[in-house]
């Protein structure tokens, strides 16, 4: 069982892997990871880049996908 970031009380980083693993728990229904790519190239999700390596919290990743996707009921 993975430790999500509500689980800790400070961010959490991983790679794009343990972070689509975590935001979308189901395999079949996750995106791809050039979808996940081509989202962070276009600015929709927050990371972190140390060096070469890019870091993903994946508590902003949610709250950046429900920014950007979710659609209100009216």
């Amino acid at each position: 069982m993975y430790m999500t970031a509500s689980d800790k009380s400070e961010p959490q980083l991983v790679g794009i892997h343990k972070c689509l693993e975590i935001v979308f728990p189901f395999q079949e229904e996750r995106p791809s990871i050039r979808t996940f790519r081509k989202w962070q190239s276009q600015g929709y999700l927050p990371y972190h880049k140390i060096g070469s390596r890019v870091f993903f919290d994946p508590s902003q990743v949610r709250k950046a996908l429900d920014k950007q996707f979710l659609i209100q009921a009216k």
